[in-house]
C-alpha cells in the first residue's frame, strides 16, 4: 500500500516535487500555450502534435526546476523544521486560509509559462513546430499567465476549505 500525501510530504522526497511539479506544470503547460496565443495575437496557434513535440522539452525542464527546488530546499531547511513550523502556523489556522501558497501561485504561473515557452523554441530548432518569441511576449504571456496560478491556488484552497468543512480532509494532511 502507498504512503499517504501526508507521509510523502513529511518526507521530502525528491519524487514528490517531480510528481507535484509535472502534475501543475501540465495544467500550466496548457495555461501558458493560451496565454502566449493572446500575447502574439493568435500568430502562435500549435495544433496538438506540435504541442506533443514541445512537451518532451517542456517537462526535462520542469523535472530540472523541480529537483532544483528539492535541493535548495534542503540547503535552505536540512532538518524540516522550517516545513514542520509552517504547517503547524496552517493547521493552527495563522496562515493561508484560503490559498494553499500565493507567492508560490505567482512563481509557478510565471515560471511555467516561461518554460513553455522555452520548450517551443526548442521544439522549433529540433522539429521545426512553428514557434517564434521574443522577450516582451513571453514576459507578457508569463505575467498573464500569473492569474492562472492564483486561480489554481484559490481552487485547491477551496477544496481543502470544504474537505475540512465536510470533516473529510485528514487532520495529518490539513497543511
Amino acid at each position: 500500500m502507498g504512503k499517504s500525501l501526508a507521509q510523502q510530504a513529511a518526507e521530502n522526497k525528491p519524487t514528490l516535487w517531480v510528481n507535484v511539479s509535472l502534475m501543475w506544470g501540465t495544467v500550466f503547460f496548457i495555461t501558458s500555450i493560451f496565454m502566449l496565443k493572446l500575447a502574439t495575437d493568435a500568430s502562435f496557434s500549435p495544433d496538438f502534435l506540435d504541442a506533443l513535440k514541445a512537451y518532451p522539452f517542456y517537462v526535462a525542464m520542469v523535472i530540472a526546476v523541480a529537483l532544483g527546488g528539492y535541493g535548495v530546499n534542503r540547503l535552505y531547511d536540512p532538518k524540516g523544521e522550517k516545513r514542520a513550523k509552517r504547517q503547524a502556523e496552517v493547521k493552527a489556522g495563522l496562515k493561508e486560509q484560503l490559498f494553499v501558497s500565493f507567492t508560490g501561485s505567482v512563481a509557478t504561473g510565471f515560471g511555467f509559462c516561461l518554460l513553455t515557452a522555452l520548450a517551443f523554441l526548442f521544439a522549433h530548432w529540433a522539429f521545426a513546430v512553428p514557434a517564434s518569441f521574443d522577450a516582451k511576449t513571453i514576459f507578457l504571456a508569463s505575467l498573464c499567465n500569473v492569474g492562472a496560478g492564483i486561480g489554481g491556488s484559490l481552487f485547491t484552497g477551496l477544496v481543502f476549505v470544504v474537505l475540512k468543512a465536510m470533516g473529510k480532509f485528514p487532520a495529518e494532511q490539513s497543511a
